[in-house]
């Protein structure tokens, strides 16, 4: 009973970094998160970093989340997360829980994607992970 209860806390949380990711990449496509900061003369970086403080915060939710309420199987929660999430990005335009979902995020984003879809990539899959260390880190201290 355990692991169905951290398969859908896991799967709840995942929509919620899904829905969420979403509008933090919405706000960096409308210019609006480093509104003091602009580079006019380089549009990609101030994407990408504005994608990047979006999504890290974005990203915390999920960490935070996992650590609180599941610290014993935190790596098997947050896997599952970073999963959906991925699934949930792949099937933007398909049925929501298609398994394709996956090998269409991988697919879009890494192996033909630009320098903005392979920095999704890395910032959707890796910032949660980086947040547990994180976390991690801080509750040892």
């Amino acid at each position: 009973m355990n692991f169905i209860k951290l398969i859908i806390l896991s799967l709840c949380v995942g929509i919620a970094y899904f829905a969420l990711s979403i509008a933090a990449i919405g706000q960096s496509a409308a210019g609006n998160v480093f509104w003091w900061f602009n580079l006019s003369g380089y549009p990609t970086i101030t994407h990408l970093t504005q994608n990047f403080v979006g999504i890290g915060l974005v990203a915390f939710i999920p960490a935070f989340v996992i650590k609180s309420y599941e610290p014993s199987k935190q790596w098997l929660a947050v896997t599952v997360v970073v999963l959906a999430t991925i699934l949930l990005h792949g099937n933007m335009h398909y049925m929501p829980w298609e398994p394709m979902g996956i090998v269409r995020f991988i697919f879009s984003s890494l192996l033909s994607g630009d320098i903005g879809a392979t920095a999704m990539f890395f910032y959707i899959t890796l910032l949660p992970v980086l947040w547990l260390l994180i976390l991690k880190r801080a509750s040892r201290i």
